[in-house]
């Protein structure tokens, strides 16, 4: 533009036109902003906007990423029916570095519950189910070893109280091949609940992954088409699925695991039997969509989207339950504070093996917060939304309750130190091997069935190298006994199961504790029963 050029501004002081000048000048810049507004369609203004205006939460978020090693990270925060800040930090993927941004999908673990919730009271709202009817009505083949397992209905599946057992439970969500909700269901046929169905409070991914196959049976749609018909699409969640290939194909990242100190990249397979627990993929712009209707009893600036009735039901206060020292209520797919005195919060934390998700209400503030993180490798990660909300409001909101088993990197550490400690006793293994060996070819110790063999062993002797095996198989057995006892569970097969959500360090680890256990305790028995010292006097 020349008004720009120092030259034509010399001229045009030296021609006396300095009023003139400063009217061009103004009309330029007011014609190049429009221009550079029409240049960048691809780009929401509104979001532009919502992802610079709050500083001090760049600066927090930041650190948290540096201090933690956490590569990505996405967050959005509404208030109202607006989105007041939306932003993307670090990167997709450690092994191909491109930057989060507010489209960037990630899994959202068991932030997926409250989808799955609202899926069923839409189900419900057909008219094809009851919630409070049995499950068993709509899926005759779900059979329990429990005969209380036939008075299990859909709304305590929704509560989280079954009476299903949870942590033990979990690796039987992932069934592969053809029908696995057919499988699933077949898996179960030996469960044992753990409390009376509606009695109490216990946290189980089963509870939904049976919800999904009720969806399946009853609307005569995959759960997939079901919930991108009847959620997805009417809210407008272009970047929301269930689909891997989708999901891929509109920018996902990469999942992320600690392993012996090192952050590395790890991508899990997805089993379509564990979807309606905690596989919905979606983004950071998606989810403030999400949380605004949560907010707004199923509304958008655009309009009612789900029945207020439905949003409530969600939200509903159902059963109480403690944790770590706290008590709060579980709705369907939400937790409910429920200490009056402080600040009222609905949130749901998620984990799966490579991501952690947290979503938080707070409505006497009109605000919503979602985190979305693509590692399992820090144990802050669930302060980072309480924590926003206390910069952004001035509140004093503690950490997210979260299951122990949810901090991935104390886990990790577990494993480092079990790790070590195996280290020593292989090494420790190997040379007593190496010393009995040494013994056996100098002729100081034989077996039993050598010419030169002298007496046994006495019995306190025998028994004491007998100890360690015996007590190995007396824990393997025991344990084996109790959990199908308790639970119907085969201990076994639950252990090879548990290799897919485990972290890898920790699993690594403990497989191999059990087996240098093992090397052990077979070398000592076989010293015991089979070795002898040389006669005396040969």
């Amino acid at each position: 533009m020349l008004s720009n050029n120092p030259m034509n501004k010399q001229n045009a002081y030296k021609n006396g036109n300095i009023k003139c000048f400063f009217l061009l000048t103004a009309a330029c810049l007011i014609i190049s902003a429009f221009a550079g507004c029409g240049s960048a369609s691809d780009t929401d203004s509104s979001l532009l906007s919502a992802s610079t205006a709050y500083p001090e939460i760049d600066t927090y978020i930041e650190k948290v990423i540096s201090d933690e090693e956490i590569p990505g990270l996405s967050i959005v925060i509404v208030q109202g029916d607006e989105v007041i800040y939306c932003k993307g930090f670090g990167v997709t993927s450690l092994d191909n570095p491109t930057p989060v941004t507010t489209k960037t999908i990630f899994d959202l673990a068991s932030l997926t519950k409250s989808f799955t919730a609202t899926g069923i009271l839409l189900l419900e709202d057909t008219g094809l189910i009851d919630i409070d009817n049995p499950i068993r009505q709509y899926l005759p083949d779900f059979q329990l070893a429990d005969p209380r397992g036939a008075e299990i209905t859909v709304r305590q599946l929704l509560n989280q109280t079954s009476g299903i057992p949870g942590a033990l439970s979990e690796p039987l969500i992932f069934q592969e091949g053809e029908n696995p909700y057919q499988k699933l269901i077949s898996s179960l046929n030996n469960i044992l609940l753990s409390s009376d169905p509606g009695m109490a409070f216990q946290y189980a991914d089963l509870n939904y992954c049976l919800l999904g196959a009720l969806i399946e049976e009853m609307s005569g749609m995959s759960y997939e088409e079901y919930m991108q018909e009847n959620v997805f699409t009417p809210l407008g969640l272009d970047y929301t699925t269930l689909y891997p290939d989708v999901a891929e194909k509109l920018g996902k990242a990469d999942g992320h695991q600690p392993m012996y100190g090192a952050i590395v990249v790890r991508n899990i397979s997805l089993f379509r039997s564990a979807m309606p627990a905690g596989w919905v993929m979606s983004c950071a712009e998606d989810m403030g969509q999400w949380i605004i209707v949560q907010l707004n009893n199923g509304a958008t600036s655009e309009g009612r989207i789900f029945p207020e009735d439905d949003i409530e039901e969600l939200q509903n206060p159902a059963i109480l339950y403690e944790d770590n020292d706290t008590t709060a209520y579980y709705g369907m797919g939400w937790s409910i504070s429920n200490d009056i005195s402080e600040e009222k919060t609905l949130w749901h934390c998620g984990d799966t093996p490579n991501f952690t998700t947290d979503m938080l209400l707070l409505p006497e503030h009109d605000t919503g917060i979602v985190v979305l993180v693509n590692s399992q490798a820090s144990n802050l990660v669930h302060r980072i939304a309480p924590e926003v909300a206390n910069i952004l409001l001035g509140l004093d909101l503690k950490s997210i309750n979260v299951p122990w088993w949810a901090h991935w990197k104390a886990l990790d550490t577990l494993a480092i130190t079990v790790f070590i400690f195996i280290v020593i006793l292989l090494l420790g293994w190997l040379a007593y091997i190496g010393w009995l060996w040494r013994r056996l070819c100098t002729g100081k110790r034989c077996f039993f069935w050598s010419q030169v063999a002298g007496k046994k062993y006495p019995a306190w002797q025998i028994t004491f190298y007998l100890i360690p095996l015996a007590l190995l198989i007396m824990i393997m057995t025991a344990g084996y006994i109790v959990i199908k006892a308790l639970y119907g569970y085969n201990l076994f097969e639950v252990l090879i199961l548990f290799r897919t959500g485990a972290p890898p360090g920790l699993y690594l680890s403990g497989i191999l504790s059990i087996f240098i256990v093992f090397l052990w305790s077979f070398i000592l028995a076989v010293v015991g029963l089979i070795t002898r010292h040389v006669k005396t006097g040969i």
